[in-house]
């Protein structure tokens, strides 16, 4: 199949394979939960399988469905680490609210999240210094989706327009700060891609060449 009919076959296939598939996946997230030994490593939209962790989507083809907008079928203090590499900036800003809440709840004391999303303000700051992202390794990801990658322009354009990102909410550092203080967590901080004091944490992030695109932040319970 080419890739034009690919593009027009895919939004018409994707909302039948979703609804077949979510609610045998969620029978089995939620059976398969009930066995799995705490302290739990929970992944939030992740895409394939990760050793010694219990990966969650909401995609169509999804192996364990887990609405993270919602309560978490977890007990408190149930989850030792928690990781979800670019998904929050396609949740709105209060159904992501409840992500927070849940992941405070669920993580057991001295636990700890870590988010990989856009930053904002980086790319406002490409914008503003005038550089192109047209063949620069951070806008990479960008061209081989396909968009239009040309003017200063488009480093902002295109986290807050691509993506589905304009049904979510897009962070910079200090708004993704403040939510997950206002969740509960005390100690919140910035981290380089890939690299974390938690060894559990450290080397997954999986757009790591995008460089200061991308940020990571972490929160310890």
């Amino acid at each position: 199949m080419n890739s034009r009919l690919r593009a027009l076959v895919k939004p018409v296939a994707r909302p039948v394979v979703l609804a077949a598939n979510t609610p045998i996946a969620r029978r089995r997230a939620l059976r398969e939960l009930e066995t799995q030994p705490r302290p739990l490593k929970l992944e939030i939209g992740g895409n394939a399988p990760r050793a010694g962790w219990f990966v969650t989507n909401v995609g169509p083809f999804t192996k364990h469905y887990l609405d993270a907008t919602a309560t978490w079928p977890l007990e408190d203090a149930s989850v030792s680490y928690i990781y979800s590499d670019n998904v929050i900036e396609h949740i709105p800003l209060e159904p992501a609210r409840t992500l927070f809440a849940e992941a405070y709840r669920c993580l057991q004391p001295g636990g700890a999240i870590r988010f990989v999303t856009p930053d904002l303000r980086a790319h406002v700051d490409r914008y503003l210094s005038g550089k192109a992202p047209k063949g620069d390794p951070e806008a990479a990801v960008y061209e081989e989706s396909g968009l239009t990658v040309e003017h200063p322009l488009d480093w902002v354009r295109i986290p807050i327009a691509s993506f589905e990102h304009w049904m979510g909410y897009v962070y910079d550092y200090e708004t993704l700060e403040a939510e997950l203080r206002r969740a509960g967590f005390t100690d919140v901080s910035r981290r380089e891609l890939n690299e974390s004091p938690h060894a559990e944490l450290a080397g997954l992030d999986l757009r790591a060449a995008e460089g200061g695109a991308q940020m990571a932040v972490e929160a310890v319970r």
